[in-house]
């Protein structure tokens, strides 16, 4: 996907130094070099310079030259590509009735590359066999989309599994066939806004379990607590440094009455602790 995404100048110069596998991200600035990360660390690439023609051919290919049809992801601050390639925005907004209507004058991309990494749930075996609402946690960058995505393949080869992906990089699908492995009980609902997903899918879709990423804002936060009322589990993220900041925190702590399972991500991938019920065990 990236060499179809990138000027050959720019593809040539990152991946004569890594192979595309091992990047999780590529940021394109306009008048900067180009960066990427790779092992958790950035590396830039001062002989390697962005110009505004290399940003412009990115968002071009990202659309299919149809940026107005992508208008609405646009105006969310990303474009959502291939097999889950999610695409950061950053410009000048435009302003309609009071609210953002689109980016024009784009200066900045971050690319985030998807990963299926079979096997990174090995820690997590006794939560996948003992079901309970379960909360991974960690700064941005550390893998839990990753490890959000394996739950739901090993998962759903024995549950009705829902995966609200209003990004569409969890469970990528591409012209409705999905675009890494699952189990045979997985339904996708993707670019669907989050708290209408909660409100509609729950009933219509009856499933066990609901896996989500990136838990925001307190409206979320309420209709979690209501999936769990009713019976259905939950597997989400959640952006944060560690437990005691959901505990500590006005927006998040209400997750504490639900949660059965706290994982906490330390480095890319890695699990450095495992709370059940607030009591670590990991």
């Amino acid at each position: 996907m990236l060499d179809k995404l990138l000027t050959e100048s720019i593809y040539n110069a990152v991946f004569a130094r890594v192979r595309e596998q091992d990047i999780t991200e590529l940021r394109l600035r306009a008048g900067k070099p180009v960066s990427y990360a790779c092992g958790g660390k950035y590396h830039s690439l001062p002989d390697c310079p962005v110009t505004a023609e290399d940003i412009e051919r990115v968002i071009g290919m990202a659309t299919g030259h149809s940026v107005y049809a992508v208008n609405d992801s646009i105006a969310r601050g990303y474009i959502v590509c291939g097999k889950g390639y999610r695409i950061g925005i950053c410009g000048e907004g435009v302003m309609k009735n009071g609210r953002l209507f689109t980016i024009k004058n784009v200066t900045s991309l971050c690319i985030r590359i998807p990963h299926e990494v079979k096997g990174c749930c090995e820690k997590l075996q006794n939560i996948l066999e003992n079901i309970g609402n379960t909360l991974i946690i960690s700064p941005p960058g550390l893998g839990k989309t990753t490890m959000l995505r394996e739950c739901a393949r090993e998962l759903s080869s024995r549950y009705n599994v829902l995966v609200l992906d209003e990004r569409g990089e969890l469970i990528p699908v591409h012209e409705g066939i999905m675009q890494v492995e699952t189990g045979d009980m997985c339904d996708v609902a993707c670019n669907i806004p989050k708290i209408t997903a909660y409100a509609t899918l729950v009933r219509t879709m009856r499933p066990d379990i609901i896996i989500t990423d990136e838990v925001f804002g307190a409206e979320e936060v309420r209709s979690i607590l209501d999936i769990s009322r009713c019976g259905v589990y939950v597997f989400a993220s959640l952006h944060a440094a560690g437990i005691n900041d959901i505990f500590s925190d006005e927006t998040y702590s209400p997750l504490c009455k639900v949660m059965r399972y706290f994982v906490v991500l330390g480095a890319i991938g890695k699990v450095s602790a495992i709370y059940d019920r607030g009591r670590r065990n990991a």
